[in-house]
């Protein structure tokens, strides 16, 4: 059985992606929406995360996201009310897709001197007047330094 045949875990999940390379550069599939049992009913998009900058810092009640890295490298920190933590290394070198289930408070940092770019998908489409994006910090206390120097 292909691993996207299976459900996600709650309250987050990661997934290596196969990535296919020949002369002519590399391809990896982000999303197979049937395949992986993705809700089609959101939107698509990406964004950047300057050099030594955090984006996110949020949850939501419904929504659920995932996100690839496709340019550069950032890490992923998801955590949830019950105490899960978890910090992922995304980058097109080693292809991965991040979840982040309704309730999972999520961030991505980028400590390298290029530019990273995020490939996203939101289960909803963002809608300003019914906001479903609450502000909390991801991964409370993750210090990135420290991190590194555990995992040399």
């Amino acid at each position: 059985m292909d691993t996207f045949e299976l459900e996600w875990k709650e309250p987050f999940d990661v997934r290596d992606l196969t990535c296919y390379v020949d002369t002519r550069g590399m391809l990896f599939e982000i999303l197979r929406f049937k395949d992986a049992r993705i809700p089609g009913q959101g939107q698509l998009y990406t964004f950047s995360i300057e050099p030594h900058q955090r984006r996110g810092d949020h949850y939501h009640l419904n929504k659920r996201e995932w996100f690839t890295c496709v340019h550069g490298e950032a890490i992923v920190l998801l955590s949830n009310s019950k105490g899960g933590k978890r910090a992922v290394t995304i980058s097109p070198k080693n292809p991965k897709i991040v979840y982040a289930g309704p309730g999972t408070a999520h961030a991505l940092i980028n400590e390298h001197k290029e530019v990273a770019v995020i490939v996203s998908y939101g289960s909803e489409q963002h809608d300003p007047v019914h906001e479903d994006t609450y502000r909390h910090v991801a991964f409370e206390g993750y210090d990135v330094a420290e991190e590194q120097k555990r995992l040399r």
